[in-house]
């Protein structure tokens, strides 16, 4: 009888630790989606500036070739 119990035990706590660990991994989905949106927003700010370097060094050259 107390093996039966021990065992019943045994289950309701691997209940609640995969119970705790799907909240984990749930949580964790949400972070890792913000995670890469802002990894996102980091490479197309980079690209971005990339564009307005190349943009002001061809007005340079323009304004250099018309003057």
């Amino acid at each position: 009888m107390k093996k039966l119990a021990a065992q019943a035990l045994a289950f309701q706590y691997q209940l609640q630790i995969e119970n705790a660990q799907a909240v984990l991994n749930a949580n964790n989905a949400a972070l890792d989606m913000i995670d890469k949106a802002l990894k996102d927003i980091i490479e197309t700010n980079q690209k971005l500036q990339m564009i307005n370097d190349m943009i002001a060094n061809a007005v340079k050259e323009t304004e250099k070739e018309t003057s």
